[in-house]
């Protein structure tokens, strides 16, 4: 399974969150329209039903080694964050509205993320991952487009929950099962323009899911990223039972990558050598262009704003 989370709040969360399953190696559920209690009591019921559940969750785990430093250590961080009493801020207002008057290092206005060294921002996995495309926000920072604090702030909370109700947390625990790993969608998609429907779709084609649940997952970006996780999980299942130890990581977290590409979507198909397809598109722009007359400089500006469109272009993002 698949949750791609949310740090909204009040009925947003029902929106923003989505949960998909794959078996043997095919999407079967995506579902919207829980909350985060409601997701962590539905994965802890499936735990139960089937123990060798394994669930990939788009929050960070953790938070940077310099913070944990002063005496945490991670359940200790889940632990507090699930009592909304890891500052003392927190403990007299609560995590929901502490979140609009954090302390240090957690911002909200540029004054507060001016105090902070680039070096504190991140985990050493985030800027593991960082490439064209692939730029993790630090979970300090509570507010703006694209920001993850809040949600990885519940997110550890859930961990707590979790973990006491027998998941191993990895890279904390030993792998073993039922698991819960730390993913990051962009990783795990690769180059495509989520915000776009219409590439949602054509990325789409390539992943095996029913047509009712093809159409659910192109609806919205959340409902993408789940579908598109869940996929990718089931096909690396082997290298997802057999984690290694990662003690480098044991206190910031590790985000989960498959060992090597999985075949998904346009982008993937031509990594893999397969042209015919992108080639006859290439080919349509070019004849289109040609028949209204237009010059050969501008025929193949309208190839490159295709390959644009598809994610195929290099450093191409969001």
């Amino acid at each position: 399974m698949a949750v791609d989370w949310s740090g909204r709040s009040g009925r947003d969360q029902r929106r923003f969150l989505w949960l998909a399953e794959a078996v043997n190696g095919e999407l079967v559920r995506l579902e919207g329209g829980r909350t985060r209690t409601e997701v962590i009591e539905l994965l802890i019921a499936e735990a139960a039903r089937d123990p060798n559940l394994i669930v990939g969750v788009d929050f960070a785990f953790s938070l940077p080694a310099w913070y944990l430093q002063q005496q945490l250590t991670p359940r200790q961080l889940w632990a507090l964050l699930a009592d909304e009493a890891l500052t003392p801020g927190m403990r007299r207002l609560g995590l929901t509205r502490w979140m609009n008057r954090p302390e240090l290092p957690f911002w909200i206005t540029g004054e507060a993320h001016a105090r902070l060294a680039p070096t504190q921002m991140l985990r050493r996995t985030e800027q593991e991952v960082r490439v064209p495309g692939v730029q993790p926000k630090s979970v300090f920072q509570l507010v703006g487009a694209g920001q993850v604090g809040r949600g990885s702030l519940y997110g550890m909370g859930a961990l707590h929950r979790l973990a006491g109700a027998g998941f191993r947390i990895w890279p904390f625990d030993p792998s073993g099962l039922p698991l819960v790993v730390e993913i990051f969608p962009r990783v795990l998609t690769g180059p495509v323009r989520k915000n776009s429907p219409s590439e949602r779709e054509r990325y789409l084609e390539a992943v095996p899911m029913r047509p009712d649940l093809g159409r659910l997952a192109a609806a919205s970006e959340d409902a993408f990223d789940a579908a598109v996780s869940a996929v990718v999980m089931a096909a690396r299942l082997e290298e997802l039972r057999m984690l290694p130890d990662a003690p480098g990581y044991a206190l910031e977290g590790k985000i989960w990558q498959p060992s090597d590409a999985v075949p998904l979507g346009t982008g993937s198909r031509l990594a893999q050598g397969g042209y015919g397809e992108l080639a006859t598109a290439v080919a349509a722009v070019i004849r289109e262009a040609a028949g209204r007359g237009e010059s050969a400089t501008r025929q193949a500006e309208q190839v490159l704003d295709m390959l644009n469109r598809r994610g195929l272009l290099s450093g191409s993002e969001d």
